[in-house]
């Protein structure tokens, strides 16, 4: 294990790399607590500034497919627009649709895509397995 495919990456896969590991412990924890209470909002809220962030930044990484989007930018747009429709649901007193929104959005956006970036070539993938 090295961490210098990512010390080596651009500032926008680095911001994108901690945002996304910090989404995924607040995600996580989150998920593991009591709901409802002010903690469960605090670290929600957390998550979610951690998870636009991410989701912002990635529009700004291009490796895939060099100079365009790829498939996996689906995402950028896929997640801000889940995260609005649980904050809302929530607001609205609708706890399970909010429910149903953030766990597609920490399943999708964090578990689903964060296993691709562990293919051979990506900068993860070298950070944890070389190469």
């Amino acid at each position: 294990m090295t961490l210098a495919p990512l010390l080596g990456a651009s500032l926008a896969i680095q911001l994108h790399v901690a945002s996304t590991l910090g989404a995924l412990v607040l995600g996580t924890i989150v998920l593991m607590r009591r709901k409802g209470t002010g903690q469960h909002k605090l670290l929600g809220w957390g998550f979610i500034l951690l998870m636009l962030l991410a989701s912002g930044s990635s529009l700004f990484i291009r490796e895939i497919f060099p100079g365009s989007f790829s498939p996996i930018h689906i995402l950028s747009i896929t997640t801000p627009i889940g995260i609005t429709a649980a904050v809302y649901a929530a607001r609205r007193g609708n706890i399970y649709w909010h429910r149903r929104a953030m766990l597609l959005t920490y399943w999708s956006g964090l578990v689903l895509a964060g296993v691709f970036t562990l293919l051979p070539g990506r900068i993860l993938g070298r950070v944890l397995f070389g190469g």
